[in-house]
């Protein structure tokens, strides 16, 4: 691909992302399979236009995400496991987040123009719902390398700060029957948790703490804190007082975990992280995607020590430190 057919690609790429995301609002793949289906019967089925069906089903398949056989579409099972709202690895709740997300990326000219994020407004139920059991979706997909390279077997107690779904929290207790995990987070993604908790018989160890973690205080006395993917929302000022606040909530010597989408210094790579450092430029007011460099010395000013890189799928990395004193 040429530059001028890579920025031919970037132009255009909204017209894929606004086709597939469609689509999953719809839960128009939880109505296809291996069998060809008509688009007619996929329209009834939903309860959309059946011209408008047509036509978004049609692009799916010249973009090589369906099949078409004859009049009828066919999912197949490998994207199935992903498209479906009971697929294997499923996506369909982060997917359903990105969604909602288009809204703030389509003005980020204004947010070039005078700095500030897109104006907030409170989430819906269903953006609530699909921002927090996305969380899940994309821990799902990189917890078991965590697993790979962390050991909890010395630990009693985890502190799982802004766990949301308790997707991390539930793997670990289940990874170690000696841990007992609390999840930090506030009062609706806990609901969610307890659903979750109480769906995986784990209600035994592993609890929720409803809260703010910017003003409530954490309890006190654990073994770890893990925090995933919660400092690319918080600016520096508020990044280095949740660090403190961790250091106070661990026991001496214990161990403060923070898994996130780290940025070389240079700031422009990886690839993933620097675009992502936008989207958190239209959806907040001083977050980003932190270099390595720039954790390290946060971490190290708020009493860590010992802080080494484990690498994580999925675009990630784990910075892990131990208190001092």
């Amino acid at each position: 691909m040429n530059w001028k057919e890579r920025l031919d690609a970037m132009a255009s790429a909204y017209q894929d992302s606004a086709i597939l995301l469609a689509a999953i609002r719809h839960r128009i793949f939880d109505e296809l399979g291996p069998e060809p289906r008509p688009a007619g019967e996929v329209a009834a089925a939903r309860g959309l236009d059946p011209r408008a069906t047509a036509v978004v089903l049609n692009a799916l398949v010249a973009a090589e995400v369906l099949v078409k056989v004859g009049e009828g579409f066919v999912l197949p099972d490998d994207r199935a496991a992903v498209l479906r709202s009971d697929g294997a690895d499923t996506q369909v709740s982060i997917f359903g987040h990105h969604h909602h997300l288009m809204s703030k990326w389509i003005r980020l000219d204004e947010v070039l123009a005078d700095g500030r994020p897109v104006e907030r407004r409170k989430r819906s139920e269903s953006e609530l719902r699909d921002f927090i059991c996305g969380m899940r979706d994309v821990q799902r997909r990189s917890l078991q390398g965590v697993l790979e390279v962390v050991d909890f077997s010395d630990a009693a107690s985890l502190l799982d700060l802004g766990g949301g779904p308790a997707t991390a929290a539930l793997t670990f207790a289940e990874r170690w029957p000696q841990l007992r995990c609390t999840v930090f987070d506030l009062p609706e993604p806990c609901a969610i948790a307890r659903e979750r908790i109480e769906a995986a018989g784990l209600g035994d160890r592993v609890e929720v703490m409803p809260g703010d973690y910017h003003v409530d205080g954490l309890g006190s006395g654990y073994d770890v804190v893990y925090i995933s993917n919660i400092i690319h929302s918080l600016g520096d000022a508020e990044t280095a007082r949740i660090f403190a606040k961790c250091r106070d909530a661990l026991a001496p010597g214990g161990r403060l975990l923070v898994k996130d989408f780290y940025l070389d210094d240079t700031g422009a790579a990886p690839a993933f992280p620097a675009r992502f450092s936008v989207n958190m430029l239209v959806a907040s007011e001083g977050g980003k995607s932190y270099t390595e460099s720039e954790t390290r010395a946060l971490m190290t000013a708020a009493g860590f020590s010992d802080i080494e890189r484990l690498e994580v799928p999925v675009h990630s990395a784990i910075l892990a430190g131990v208190r001092r004193g």
